[in-house]
């Protein structure tokens, strides 16, 4: 029998400058990612495509309050200036679907726990 393979690849990155707003369904963060060690944020949007979403300050403390399986809007304001340092950076607000989050945290078939000590996974897809 011949096998079939499907090349594996990385899901594509948000490109917030030209799609402002971002909504999805938080699964996962990876640490220590590319050649700055940042954070990447996966989300699997309304139409069931998945795209990272690349932290900087501000969005990896707002995700720290997110849990993996609650709906977010991400929205891409523009740059802005720091008070404390004058660096300039990407400004984002983030907003949770209020529902979702008071139903609990199962979206369909996919079930969302918090990772235990010794488990890296976070999403068991039921079948």
């Amino acid at each position: 029998m011949t096998k079939k393979w499907k090349k594996v690849e990385a899901n594509p990155a948000w490109k917030f400058e030209e799609e402002k707003e971002l909504i999805g369904t938080y699964v996962s963060m990876e640490e220590n990612v590319g050649p700055n060690n940042s954070k990447l944020y996966t989300l699997k949007k309304p139409d069931d495509s998945v795209i990272g979403v690349w932290g900087n300050t501000m969005l990896d403390d707002k995700f720290k309050s997110i849990k993996v399986g609650e709906e977010v809007k991400i929205i891409y304001l523009g740059k802005a200036k720091s008070k404390k340092t004058g660096n300039e950076y990407n400004n984002f607000e983030i907003y949770l679907d209020e529902a979702e989050s008071e139903k609990g945290s199962t979206q369909g078939d996919i079930n969302f726990w918090p990772s235990c000590s010794g488990c890296i996974f976070t999403v068991c897809i039921q079948r």
